[in-house]
């Protein structure tokens, strides 16, 4: 029962997200197209450390892939971005993607593996501008593990493990080059 819960909570948070970037796509459409462009960096959203590149088709919408090495293999990303506020200097926007979302190692007497878990992460970020074609981009994400992820987690407990929580949150951050 508690599996069937999960997965429903987290269909109903991908149906919400993309509710809202569908309205707040609707809303800004006529907006002229702005840029594309690629960063470096490290988080979930750049697929561990590795690459990301961003289209944006009209200003306030941002459409991105992700490739990198997450510390057990090739991660990767697919998601947007909505503009909620922008300035001259800095543009803060909400994020949502579906991917890597999370890395079990263990490396102990007797067990050595690595596993990737994907599953759907969203959050804010923010793009602070440098020069007229560089800009940073921080970001603050909230990833929604799989239960196979908890799962394991806490089958490593169970047979005497000393586990570290998973953060609640991943913090990303990058430098980009506009194109």
């Amino acid at each position: 029962m508690k599996r069937i819960l999960t997965q429903f909570s987290l269909k109903k948070r991908v149906l919400m997200f993309v509710v809202v970037m569908v309205l707040g796509v609707s809303v800004l459409q006529g907006q002229p197209a702005s840029y594309g462009d690629i960063g470096v960096g490290a988080g979930l959203s750049y697929g561990g450390l590795g690459t990301r590149l961003t289209y944006k088709p009209i200003e306030q919408l941002g459409l991105f892939g992700s490739l990198g090495y997450n510390f057990d293999a090739l991660g990767y990303n697919v998601g947007a971005q909505v503009q909620v506020l922008s300035q001259k200097k800095l543009s803060a926007y909400l994020t949502g993607m579906y991917g890597y979302n999370g890395v079990l190692i263990v490396d102990a007497i007797g067990m050595k593996t690595k596993t990737t878990y994907f599953g759907f992460s969203t959050g804010v970020g923010a793009a602070f501008k440098l020069k007229e074609k560089s800009f940073l981009c921080a970001e603050i994400l909230v990833p929604f593990r799989p239960q196979v992820f908890n799962d394991a987690v806490d089958d490593l407990k169970l047979i005497g493990y000393d586990i570290k929580e998973p953060l609640p949150i991943a913090i990303c951050i990058g430098y980009h080059f506009k194109f």
